[in-house]
């Protein structure tokens, strides 16, 4: 297989999953320097279309208004709103928090936007790293530094995984 299509592999799989890509890339036989470029155009593409996308969901949520109620025959509308109110019974009684949830509710309070960034690429994943640093930190300054996580992160993974010999 050429070096070109090998490069291709290691840019989608970051682009999906950015902490095991360059084990991928070593594990296919790729040089060092391909899998570090290819890794890196991935997670930071995907990060910019993941941060995109979310803010063009947080306006679809709040703009318009839900499509059901015109589609639907009202038997269905009123099967779910009989569901609905069984499930808000039912989650009065759940448990309020997960570990999930307290974990990053503690990050974003503790660590702040770094935090975040930091943890992004290795622990959490880019969609996840890109909707809670648009919906608590927006604007442009998240991108950069996130862009320089990225690169920094996918130098330090390579170097990782090549040094185990994979």
């Amino acid at each position: 297989m050429s070096v070109f299509f090998k490069m291709v592999q290691v840019f989608f799989l970051a682009m999906i999953k950015y902490f095991y890509a360059p084990l991928y890339g070593l594990a296919i036989k790729l040089e060092f320097w391909h899998t570090y470029f290819s890794l890196i155009a991935g997670g930071v593409l995907a990060f910019l279309l993941y941060y995109n996308i979310t803010r063009l969901m947080q306006i679809y949520a709040g703009i318009f208004p839900p499509v059901y109620k015109k589609i639907l025959p009202a038997q269905w509308i009123n099967g779910y709103v009989k569901w609905k109110i069984k499930r808000k019974e039912k989650r009065k009684k759940r448990r309020k928090f997960t570990r999930w949830n307290k974990f990053l509710v503690k990050l974003k309070k503790v660590y702040g936007m770094w935090g975040i960034v930091l943890l992004t690429p290795v622990l959490l994943s880019l969609p996840v790293g890109a909707f809670l640093l648009r919906k608590y930190y927006p604007g442009n300054r998240p991108l950069v530094i996130m862009a320089g996580s990225i690169i920094i992160e996918g130098f330090l993974l390579c170097l990782f995984y090549s040094g185990i010999g994979v």
